[in-house]
C-alpha cells in the first residue's frame, strides 16, 4: 500500500505544480489535484488527512475552488462532500477561460487607457504591446474553442 500512496502523492504533487504555475495557490492546487486523482466524493476530514493539512486550511481552499467553479459540494446528512466536477483538461480549459475573460482584458484596458498619456519611445512601446496583446487574445480565444471542441469528444 505504501507504493500506491507514494505514487499517488508524487502524481498529486506534480499535478499541483502545474496548477500552481497557472496561478492557483499551493494549498488549493494540492486539494484540487487530490480531488481529481481520487475522482469521488470526499469530506474535509479525509482531504485534510490525505494532504496533512489543517481542517481550516482545507475548508478555505475548498471555498476558493468552488468560487472558481473547479469543484462542487453536496450535503449528505450533516456533512458536506466535495468532488471535482472536471477532468484535468477541463480544469486547464477553465483556467484559460478565466485568463481570457478577465485577466487579459484587464491588462488590455490598462494599456489602452495609458497609451494616450505617453509620448515618443514609450508610446511606441505601449502601442506595440497593445498589438501583441490583441494577437494573444485572438490566439487564446482560438485555443479555447479548439479545447472545448476536443473536450466534448473525449
Amino acid at each position: 500500500m505504501k507504493v500506491k500512496s507514494s505514487v499517488i502523492r508524487d502524481v498529486r504533487e506534480s499535478l499541483a505544480k502545474i496548477f500552481d504555475k497557472a496561478g492557483i495557490r499551493e494549498v488549493d492546487a494540492n486539494v484540487l489535484a487530490e480531488l481529481l486523482i481520487r475522482d469521488r466524493d470526499m469530506d474535509v476530514q479525509e482531504i485534510a488527512e490525505n494532504l496533512g493539512y489543517s481542517l481550516s486550511g482545507v475548508t478555505g481552499s475548498l471555498h476558493r475552488l468552488m468560487r472558481l467553479h473547479l469543484i462542487v459540494r453536496k450535503k449528505e446528512g450533516k456533512r458536506y462532500l466535495y468532488r471535482s466536477e472536471s477532468n484535468v483538461l477541463s480544469v486547464f480549459l477553465r483556467l484559460l477561460e478565466d485568463i481570457y475573460n478577465h485577466d487579459l482584458p484587464r491588462v488590455m484596458r490598462l494599456v489602452k487607457e495609458k497609451v494616450g498619456d505617453l509620448k515618443g519611445e514609450e508610446e511606441r512601446i505601449v502601442r506595440e504591446l497593445d498589438k501583441k496583446l490583441e494577437k494573444a487574445a485572438e490566439y487564446l480565444g482560438t485555443l479555447i474553442e479548439l479545447l472545448e471542441d476536443y473536450s466534448e469528444v473525449v
